[in-house]
């Protein structure tokens, strides 16, 4: 019985310890995560609101592309300040993920051709997210405004 108390009593111990790393990982995780938001923020220039038009334009600019084919665009999102388009996809890419990102950034960002879309988020981050179930298990890369410098 005591063999049994003792064995008892070490994986209440082994089990407290490793709940309290958890709590304290996942604490260091969230302050690190707002710590990054708040720096992305607190940039020189105010960010522009996201609106119901402005979601409307870069609407525009994907629905036009996934007409015909397999990928569907499912429309765009304003998600904490940022703008956020899915597509989804029929089934997983045979690709690394960086080889899909790099993808996504050079074939399905939007181009300078889509002057308007880009004057119109003018500063507001774009996401470009890629999902075959659900848009929570997306894969997504943030697109790279190409009227900006620097």
């Amino acid at each position: 019985m005591s063999k049994f108390k003792k064995c008892t009593s070490n994986n209440v111990i082994y089990g407290l310890t490793v709940l309290l790393i958890w709590v304290t990982l996942s604490g260091c995780m969230q302050s690190n995560a707002a710590t990054t938001d708040n720096e992305f923020t607190m940039s020189a220039k105010p960010q522009k609101l996201i609106t119901d038009n402005t979601l409307k334009v870069v609407n525009a600019a994907f629905y036009s592309t996934f007409i015909l084919g397999e990928w569907r665009y499912k429309g765009a999102k304003n998600l904490r300040g940022k703008i956020n388009a899915y597509i989804q996809i029929p089934a997983p890419l045979e690709m690394s993920k960086e080889v899909q990102k790099s993808y996504l950034r050079t074939a399905i960002c939007p181009s300078s051709a889509h002057k308007n879309m880009w004057n119109e988020i003018d500063g507001i981050p774009l996401s470009i997210h890629i999902y075959t179930h659900g848009q929570r298990n997306s894969l997504y890369v943030d697109c790279i405004n190409p009227f900006i410098t620097g």
